[in-house]
């Protein structure tokens, strides 16, 4: 009986101490003041780089993150995207924030946070090559002896496998050298996400004649955060900010000034707005946060570049 008191006294010890002896994610961040964030290398308008700092939809949710946990912010742009999983697994960053879509064998190696933005397989394509009335990716299979160009290390280049013959993909490091690879005449039509392919489309209008987008859906996939597997915690209060985002309309803020307004660009893009100002800014709360991102991006030009 004493024997099985002693264990038990030894049991409460352990777990009344087990919070501070197996420190979490976030526990360790905060500790270190600091949290590593890789991105994309060149994805517009979700990671992009303008005046030496890092710009996009993507940035600005991890600054805000990174505020939510009160600390600083470092990013990294592996030059490859099949390096964003190694380099996380590695300890080289904390989380994936890079247009990341979601998927069951990407899911065997790190852990997802819950969606927050919905895209398609899209394509641009030599307008003179397109079949008539083409309007989706799979009209590229009408195209006889298609070169075709893909982001390396993505769902663009499985999908692509899928579908087309091997020694017709030419990989590139990049969706943006994939669309050039196009202007070049290296290859006739890359894929990639909807959003590029509608932001390329919309700040490209000098190429409308040589290069058409195919944008009708034809798969539906969601980007979400990566995390290093074994801390639930972690990951259900990514959840909740995820959650937070959406619900106080910073995600449709960001979404409008990325994709609506576009004054990223430097000129207002051609198209009637989805939804004016006016009507976002009627939610104060919203203002607010539209003000400290502002502030958040005029904090990064003050400081030395944050990424390698």
């Amino acid at each position: 009986m004493k024997l099985l008191r002693s264990l038990i006294l030894v049991c409460l010890c352990f777990f009344i101490g087990a919070p501070h002896l197996i420190a979490g994610e976030i526990e360790r961040i905060q500790a270190q003041g600091e949290i590593v964030i890789s991105l994309n290398n060149g994805y517009p308008p979700f990671a992009m780089m303008a005046d030496g700092q890092p710009r996009g939809l993507d940035v600005d949710l991890a600054r805000l993150l990174a505020d939510y946990l009160g600390v600083k912010v470092r990013f990294i742009r592996p030059e490859r995207y099949d390096q964003q999983i190694p380099r996380l697994l590695a300890g080289e960053s904390d989380i994936i924030i890079a247009a990341m879509t979601r998927t069951v064998e990407r899911g065997l190696k790190v852990s997802f946070s819950d969606p927050y933005f919905e895209v398609s397989q899209a394509a641009l394509v030599r307008r003179e090559l397109a079949p008539v009335g083409s309007d989706s990716y799979f009209d590229l299979l009408e195209i006889s002896g298609l070169r075709l160009g893909v982001k390396a290390g993505t769902t663009h280049e499985r999908f692509a496998r899928q579908l087309f013959a091997a020694n017709a993909i030419t990989l590139y490091p990049t969706a943006e050298a994939a669309a050039a690879g196009i202007l070049k005449g290296e290859v006739d039509a890359m894929v990639a996400d909807s959003p590029f392919v509608s932001v390329w489309r919309r700040t490209h209008p000098e190429h409308y004649l040589k290069v058409q987008a195919l944008l009708t859906p034809v798969t539906k996939e969601y980007y979400a955060f990566a995390i290093r597997p074994g801390d639930p915690v972690f990951r259900d209060w990514l959840n909740l900010f995820i959650d937070q985002i959406k619900i106080d309309g910073t995600l449709d803020l960001l979404v409008y000034e990325y994709f609506e307004a576009m004054l990223w660009t430097g000129s207002q893009a051609d198209g009637s707005p989805k939804i004016t100002p006016a009507e976002l800014m009627k939610n104060r709360f919203v203002q607010r946060k539209q003000e400290m991102i502002e502030e958040r991006r005029k904090m990064a030009l003050d400081q030395k570049p944050s990424y390698e």
